[in-house]
């Protein structure tokens, strides 16, 4: 019965998140995102079935679903595997079954469910190569399939950043230059120092980053020139933040980073929750130099930056206030697959 195992890290963003969105990017001047790769990976195993039936298994959601080829991509319960099933297999092909899991928190920020779509993707795609489909598929061909499902379910503009951070691990910079989008990626170990001042956190609070997305983007093609000058700030200070990576500038990228979250803050008045301000507060207080929310915020994971002569304090701080520390650091790789009998 022949497997598939594809493992991926998610993401944390630093700088340059929703400009990732196209085509946003494409009205700003010299946008940047930077990511990294960190280890609450995701895991797909798609393999052959032996009753003739298609399954989908989500452990770390407790749902599974049993049926035939369009039953199952018709899916309500699990709406993505449905899609990808639908995109990638062929109902003339073997019945598979579909496990997944997770070990970001649901509504984390950390882009869990791009990057677990990418690795149904990549796993579904190379089983495919054992019956009727001579190559696996290629980066982009995964980003855009994964992408394209991901914006018809929750019918709203994806950005790219989330699969990229997780294809990749490690240390990303993403440009958009027109025609293409570019990424820059740098070993976990390049930057020194950094990944012993990362802490990462949970606020206990999920969030849904699409709505916050949405009205930005209808705001800019409406043509909101004070919107628009705030998001060249954001894009500004991101392309900085990321030319700072690019040197192993570690403390002249959060210092970016920290002046990209203010103007970001004063853009989503809703970005930060009295959970993320509380424990943002403990820890500075602690020491951190500063934190900020993943994703488009609303609650979900804290990236928290302090020096590591104070990370025990700041770390006891941020529990007392109600987060729970994450046991991740930066991946030093990106996708993986495996193949098994």
């Amino acid at each position: 019965m022949p497997s598939v195992k594809a493992t991926i890290p998610t993401r944390i963003d630093i700088a340059g998140g929703t400009i990732d969105l196209w085509p946003i990017h494409c009205v700003l001047d010299e946008p940047a995102t930077v990511n990294i790769g960190v280890t609450l990976d995701a895991e797909a195993v798609v393999s052959t079935s032996n009753d003739g039936s298609f399954h989908f298994i989500s452990t770390d959601q407790d749902l599974t679903e049993a049926g035939g080829f369009e039953k199952l991509t018709n899916s309500e319960t699990l709406p993505l595997l449905g899609l990808l099933l639908k995109t990638i297999w062929n109902p003339t092909l073997p019945a598979i079954t579909i496990k997944t899991s997770a070990k970001s928190p649901a509504g984390a920020g950390l882009g869990g469910s791009s990057c677990l779509g990418i690795a149904i993707a990549a796993a579904l795609f190379k089983l495919r190569t054992k019956f009727d489909q001579p190559d696996v598929a290629s980066e982009k061909d995964l980003v855009q399939t994964v992408q394209d499902a991901e914006a018809k379910l929750i019918h709203a503009p994806t950005g790219c950043q989330d699969y990229w951070g997780g294809l990749r691990g490690n240390i990303n910079v993403l440009r958009y230059p027109y025609g293409n989008t570019t990424i820059k990626t740098m070993p976990a170990n390049s930057i020194k120092g950094l990944n012993e001042s990362l802490i990462i956190c949970y606020s206990g609070k999920s969030r849904k980053s699409a709505i916050n997305n949405w009205e930005i983007f209808k705001r800019v093609f409406d043509r909101d020139q004070a919107l628009i000058a705030q998001l060249n700030q954001i894009a500004s200070l991101s392309n900085s933040c990321a030319k700072a990576i690019m040197s192993g500038d570690l403390a002249s990228a959060v210092s970016f980073s920290k002046s990209e979250w203010e103007v970001r803050k004063r853009l989503w008045p809703n970005i930060e929750t009295s959970e993320t301000s509380a424990i943002d507060q403990a820890a500075r207080i602690a020491g951190a130099s500063f934190s900020r929310v993943c994703g488009a915020g609303g609650g979900g994971v804290m990236a928290i930056f302090a020096d590591p002569a104070h990370r025990k304090t700041v770390e006891a701080a941020a529990t007392k206030a109600g987060g729970t520390i994450l046991d991740a650091v930066i991946s030093q790789q990106g996708l993986r697959i495996t193949e098994g009998p």
